[in-house]
């Protein structure tokens, strides 16, 4: 089968990266090709990391864009293509009317890995969710929603969670211990780890509150945040507001990695304080790093955490809620080895990278019979 991963993003986050692995695995069985914008930094991350084909396509602004999906359409026609594999909601209207364009009419299966928030079920959208013959979404919940906002896909709408992969390296006690010198933190620190772009959607802020809370009840708690500002001078302002609260020693920052696993291992437990995750991937890759998990409870998290069984969920938006749960396992190391234990059991079968993929790749072959 031939296969085009199509993502035209200017980013390199998460979603960005899943279109790699995808294509890594998908190309073990199949002819896969890229659609990719030119030195993007997806474009720069395949160049760097795999000899896949490239191929660039432009995004028209346009809610028709009838001049690039003519040149796709070309592109799809002359290399044979079976099936689009989309990522991005933006990208839907270039492959939709590309396949329309096109003599060969492949399939279209539209990975979701964003939340829904209104209808769509106007006559343009209508054409475009007509084109798609597959929806896969990332979390039970988000399934709900696109049969909800999106009838035409009621029959054509699946839930496949995100894979991960296993740290590339478990750390020993000594390492753990070398490498948390090395970062500023004493061995005997008890390190809450929050990994993601910096921004107040991602909620450092409410960490940054819940340290302080600590100390005001006596409990010296660490918090590594880990991350790239997404707005220039907002790291400065999450160590002002660390500042104003006196607990600027407790706070401290590290650049984006690309080995996030390796860092959280550091960590007595990892947040997800985000107000609103379609999944929340950073919970089972520390999962299946060991290591002891809380999230907020909304959005997808709670499909991945079992409250009090695999993790520890906490009030939305509530730097309060979220200081209990981490002094639960400040005051209760038994129970957060039991966590981590239960947590690395559960995520190793739900969330196994390989298995993810198989997944998937049943999933499209089971389209293009």
């Amino acid at each position: 089968m031939n296969i085009l991963e199509l993502c035209l993003s200017s980013s390199l986050g998460g979603l960005e990266i899943y279109v790699f692995h995808a294509s890594n695995a998908l190309k073990n069985k199949h002819h896969v090709f890229t659609a990719l914008l030119e030195n993007s930094k997806l474009d720069n991350y395949y160049q760097t990391n795999s000899n896949i084909s490239r191929h660039f396509f432009k995004r028209s602004k346009n809610p028709i864009p009838l001049i690039n999906a003519k040149k796709l359409a070309t592109f799809i026609d002359n290399e044979n293509i079976d099936l689009i594999h989309i990522h991005l909601g933006k990208d839907l209207p270039l492959a939709a009317f590309a396949k329309f364009l096109s003599k060969r009419k492949p399939r279209l299966v539209y990975t979701r890995h964003m939340m829904i928030t209104r209808s769509k079920n106007d006559f343009y959208h209508n054409f475009i969710y007509r084109q798609i013959d597959l929806i896969i979404t990332i979390s039970k919940q988000l399934e709900t929603l696109v049969k909800s906002f999106i009838p035409l896909c009621k029959d054509k709408t699946t839930t496949l969670y995100t894979g991960v992969k296993e740290p590339e390296h478990f750390l020993d006690k000594t390492n753990i211990k070398q490498q948390r010198e090395y970062s500023g933190f004493a061995d005997t620190d008890f390190i809450v780890g929050l990994i993601g772009r910096l921004e107040e959607n991602k909620g450092q802020h409410l960490l940054i509150e819940a340290i302080h809370l600590a100390k005001k009840n006596k409990h010296e708690i660490k918090a590594f945040i880990v991350g790239h500002e997404m707005t220039q001078g907002y790291r400065e302002q999450l160590s002002e507001q660390a500042r104003t609260l006196g607990i600027s020693k407790n706070i401290k920052f590290h650049d984006f990695t690309n080995q996030p696993q390796q860092l959280m291992q550091l960590c007595d437990c990892v947040v997800l304080a985000t107000s609103r995750e379609t999944f929340g991937l950073v919970l089972p890759e520390a999962m299946r790093a060991g290591v002891a998990v809380i999230g907020s409870n909304s959005g997808g998290v709670p499909e991945i955490i079992n409250h009090k069984k695999t993790g520890l969920l906490f009030e939305t938006n509530n730097a309060q809620s979220l200081y209990l749960q981490i002094q639960t396992l400040l005051l209760n190391p038994d129970f957060k080895h039991q966590l981590a234990l239960q947590g690395k059991e559960t995520a190793d079968q739900r969330f196994n990278h390989t298995r993810h993929f198989n997944q998937l790749e049943q999933l499209l072959e089971s389209i293009t019979c």
